[in-house]
């Protein structure tokens, strides 16, 4: 080994040890970021062949980085729109446009980025971006179904909450409980609201206004062995202006109309099918309002149903599925990846879908940065699943990710070891020290044999 060769031999290891000094800066300076991977780097030598295939080892040293992918501690935030993955995976991310807002039109494993950023909250347009502003992307639904495809990245599109404000709903599905009065005379002669019951059932319209129907409950039986016979009537429907709806009039019974028949048992619940089994009526207010199904509960159920039972006052419960205008009230990531909107009344819609993207070895995924990652031909392509472990879905075939879900309103902080760091810290220290010897000592070899020549 000549004086030439030690010389590179240093110099290459002061090349390799300030690109591993520069690794540890970053990633200590990187140690509070959010979903931030730490790098690590690795060292090999350099072997090269003479013409013969002799091998000669000596020629140095050559350095290159690994991506150390173990999870980061998951802090909770508050923040609904925040997500941590616990398990494989990433989240799926674009870059959106500097000027025009807008995120590239083709999404391909070349135009999209892998983080575990789950920072997303919602940006000036409603899009939900990271702290990196990437914006996360997944498959829309549609809201009043939550169906969609599950597909592939070019039908992915930016999450986006605009618009949430003014959705609406018309009212589908009604429930209503309540106990009729059991001592009520049957009606034999002309019905009147004296002797009948009334109950007000609140509607939503197609605009998101609110609206409701009048229900009367006429009494038309009572036989010996306890067992009673009731009638209910669409007694009218008003709009959300006040005005009637069709030719109902909650002051006119010669104007309702019959919506079926309700027998009760002797111990006062609804009889005539399996116990168990639900009890609906169809109801057709007509204008604004859509077709309705109205859940009367359960036959032979005390609770949670329509009941006739003797001095016993359980109030009226009703509610149905409609939405308001306006009525939105947030949004939140859930633990099995959809994008849920919350609005007034609890009631809780899908609007997009959040696949794991996952990829054969993460290890040589392209680093962008510390956060963002790009896939190359060592890291093996995009593969798309789904969070969790859900039962009976249906309309997709998605694999799951095994042990994969997110932990909501949290973040998944950085995976640098401070400690670790340090310590392989001072080793770089002293190993670029000890090459910065061996330049020095072949430097020195030099002019010992310069002066030889003189």
């Amino acid at each position: 080994m000549g004086i030439t060769t030690i010389f590179n031999n240093g110099v290459l290891g002061l090349t390799a040890q300030n690109r591993a000094l520069g690794t540890i800066s970053n990633n200590i300076a990187n140690a509070s970021t959010s979903g931030y991977k730490a790098s690590e780097t690795q060292f090999s030598d350099f072997v090269l062949s003479d013409r013969t295939g002799n091998k000669d080892p000596g020629n140095g040293v050559r350095a290159f980085e690994r991506l150390d992918h173990s999870g980061g501690t998951v802090t909770q935030t508050g923040v609904t729109t925040n997500a941590a993955i616990v398990g494989n995976g990433f989240f799926v991310v674009q870059d959106l446009a500097a000027q025009t807002g807008t995120t590239t039109t083709q999404t391909s494993d070349d135009t999209i980025f892998l983080t575990r950023s789950g920072d997303f909250s919602p940006d000036k347009e409603g899009r939900l971006v990271n702290g990196a502003g990437k914006a996360l992307m997944g498959f829309k639904l549609d809201p009043a179904s939550g169906s969609g495809s599950f597909g592939s990245l070019s039908s992915m599109t930016p999450v986006s909450l605009s618009g949430l404000q003014d959705y609406r709903e018309a009212s589908t599905q009604a429930s209503l409980n309540l106990n009729l009065p059991y001592d009520q005379a049957p009606v034999t002669g002309q019905i009147t609201t004296a002797n009948t019951t009334g109950v007000v059932l609140n509607m939503v319209d197609k605009n998101g206004a609110d609206g409701a129907m009048a229900l009367r409950f006429v009494k038309t039986g009572q036989a010996e062995d306890g067992t009673s016979t009731w009638q209910v009537f669409n007694a009218g429907v008003v709009g959300a202006d006040g005005k009637p709806v069709g030719n109902g009039n909650v002051n006119d019974p010669t104007t309702w109309q019959s919506l079926g028949t309700l027998n009760f048992a002797r111990n006062g619940t609804l009889t005539g099918g399996p116990t168990g089994s639900p009890v609906t009526l169809t109801l057709n207010p007509g204008g604004d309002f859509a077709q309705t199904t109205l859940d009367l509960g359960s036959y032979g159920k005390m609770t949670n149903s329509i009941t006739s039972i003797a001095g016993m006052e359980l109030g009226i419960v009703q509610g149905n599925n409609g939405i308001r205008a306006g009525t939105y009230q947030g949004a939140e990531l859930t633990e099995d990846g959809f994008v849920a909107a919350n609005f007034q009344g609890g009631r809780q819609r899908y609007i997009y879908r959040i696949p794991d993207a996952t990829v054969i070895n993460p290890t040589d995924l392209e680093s962008v940065s510390g956060t963002m990652f790009r896939t190359t031909a060592n890291s093996g392509a995009i593969r798309l699943n789904s969070f969790g472990n859900l039962s009976n879905e249906t309309g997709t075939s998605a694999p799951k990710t095994v042990g994969a879900s997110l932990s909501t309103a949290s973040v998944e902080g950085s995976n640098v070891k401070i400690e670790e760091q340090f310590t392989t810290l001072i080793q770089a220290q002293r190993t670029y020290s000890a090459a910065s010897k061996l330049v020095s000592t072949a430097d020195e070899m030099t002019q010992t044999t310069i002066t030889l020549k003189s």
